[in-house]
């Protein structure tokens, strides 16, 4: 499940940003573009190689703007932290 691709919520594995969510925006040069909404918006993606991220959840369509990846991100986290609320019992 770690081949990231558009609109896929990824979580940093490596560098000054380890453990925060993303979310795929495109593909460039084998790098790929992540977006949080807010301190990485869509127009200033970060660039990441998919060896430094693992998919969280998989994404269907575009969320509409910043706003809508910072919700989006929001959800996925929420769902996160009931996973692992449930792992540890």
């Amino acid at each position: 499940m770690n081949d990231p691709k558009p609109f896929d919520t990824v979580v940093s594995l490596a560098g000054h940003d380890s453990g925060r969510l993303y979310m795929v925006v495109g593909v460039r040069d084998g790098k790929l573009l992540l977006c949080d909404g807010r301190n990485r918006r869509t127009d200033n993606p970060k660039l990441k190689s998919p060896r430094h991220v693992r998919v969280t959840g998989r994404g269907e369509d575009a969320p509409a703007g910043d706003s809508g990846i910072r919700k989006t991100l929001a959800l996925a986290a929420q769902v996160a932290a009931a996973k692992e609320e449930r792992r540890l019992g």
